[in-house]
């Protein structure tokens, strides 16, 4: 008797390393079961949280735009915000005097939340009934790599490609939905209409856009204007998901993909002389939507692209109630009403995999919009983290962690001022006596050729 096919079967044809013809490493390639190759890209998001600068917003959108239209068509570009709760630690040497070994004891094992990104490059393959090898495809795939790779250095974002054995974990931590640091395990699944469960815990996919209702702000924007203490500041439109209540783990899977121009114009041109031809309220409405988005296309160079925005939850199941509240209620203030009906709970999961962006279903996964408005949903931040500098002066984030500054502005990797000059202000008992011993004890731990302190 046949086995029994099983859903989470064939994901993917082959994870393979790539090499030039002289031997040196070219990509590391995942191959999708259809026999779409990828690969993953791990950078960090440019915009710190907390940073009220919408010209950074508009910045990143650029450059992801920029990787979008050197894709081009037959490409799709998706992006995975991994938000994960994280233990602290700080390694603790002999060498270190005692109150900076008390100082790292005393956070040693607090709970915070780390961001990490991936960008995932995929070709679609030719639909056909075997997957044949085009060596101008596969050279074109290569050099479209090789591109972004160049824009991401350029536009000064950090970024490195995944090893085969880290792209390996990679897929296996998502399948166990456990990005915690550490060794993990996998559990049994059980699907239903409403989640996932995975041993104690459950896994709820969000679709941001309900494709049959699709409720977005008439005008959106890369960042969202804020007003706290009677200022406007600029923060990311999913700024939230950073601060989700009761979960271990959430991913923000964005997907975008750059079909053939040439034919959905004409669809839409169809449309629209279907619409014209019925000329009732409705039908002139959407004839002249229809036209607006013809005029842009022609006049700015967009792209139509098919586009699925899924946040993946993971938390205990009694909690489940609460984190879908506060997602729901914090999207309304947003001006996005998630989709109502996403009963495909374990399609979405496999779907959502890294290099698996050609596995949505178009009937009901995927909706048609400009690439400037689809990237402006994409997750734009990062959290603060310590600076590179020898001149190490901690304090805490907003998460209470210990962070390094460099307090001088000119001592780190970042050079902020060349005056080596500073006073520091401040009431009385608020420290600053501690302060300024601390930096002195600092700076002449710190190997320096020439060092005058007047106090």
């Amino acid at each position: 008797m046949a086995n029994k096919k099983k859903p989470l079967d064939g994901l993917f044809a082959q994870l393979q390393d790539i090499k030039d013809g002289s031997g040196k490493l070219l990509n590391t390639v995942l191959f999708s079961k259809n026999g779409n190759p990828s690969v993953i890209i791990e950078i960090e998001n440019p915009v710190q949280q907390y940073a009220t600068d919408a010209v950074q917003y508009v910045a990143f959108t650029d450059v992801l735009n920029n990787i979008v239209q050197t894709l081009g068509e037959g490409y799709a570009l998706q992006k995975q915000d991994v938000l994960c709760r994280q233990s602290y630690h700080h390694d603790i040497s002999d060498d270190m005097e005692f109150l900076t070994r008390s100082y790292f004891r005393y956070f040693n094992g607090r709970p915070y939340t780390e961001i990490r990104t991936y960008l995932i490059i995929t070709q679609e393959a030719v639909k056909s009934a075997f997957v044949k090898y085009d060596p101008k495809s596969w050279l074109d795939f290569h050099t479209k790599v090789s591109k972004v790779m160049d824009i991401l250095k350029e536009r000064g974002v950090w970024h490195r490609k995944l090893t085969k054995d880290e792209v390996n974990e990679y897929l296996h931590r998502f399948m166990a939905f456990h990005f915690k640091t550490g060794p993990f395990s996998m559990q049994s699944f059980k699907a239903g209409d409403d989640c996932l469960k995975m041993g104690d815990k459950v896994v709820k996919s969000f679709d941001i856009v309900d494709v049959d209702e699709i409720d977005l702000p008439s005008l959106i924007r890369p960042y969202q204007s804020v007003a706290v203490n009677g200022y406007v500041i600029a923060t990311d439109l999913l700024a939230f998901l950073s601060e989700i209540p009761d979960t271990d783990c959430v991913i923000y899977n964005q997907v975008i993909q750059i079909p053939q121009q040439r034919k959905l114009l004409r669809k839409l041109q169809g449309k629209a002389k279907r619409h014209g031809s019925m000329p009732d309220p409705s039908n002139k409405i959407a004839k002249a939507d229809i036209e607006a988005v013809l005029n842009l296309l022609a006049q700015d160079s967009k792209l139509l692209v098919y586009t699925n925005f899924n946040l993946l939850v993971s938390c205990k199941a009694e909690k489940l109630t609460p984190v879908t509240s506060f997602i729901e209620t914090k999207l309304y203030e947003c001006g996005i009403f998630a989709s109502k009906s996403a009963y495909n709970q374990l399609e979405l999961f496999m779907d959502s995999f890294p290099g698996n962006a050609y596995s949505f279903n178009p009937d009901y996964d995927l909706f048609l919009t400009l690439n400037d408005a689809a990237l402006c949903l994409f997750f734009k931040e990062h959290l603060k983290h310590s600076e590179d500098t020898p001149l190490k002066t901690y304090y805490t984030d907003r998460q209470g962690l210990p962070v390094c500054i460099d307090i001088t502005g000119k001592e780190g990797r970042v050079k902020m001022t060349d005056n080596a000059n500073f006073f520091c202000i401040g009431p009385s008992g608020s420290g600053k006596s501690f302060h300024m011993n601390f930096n002195v004890g600092k700076r002449l731990q710190t190997p320096a050729s020439n060092r005058l302190i007047i106090s």
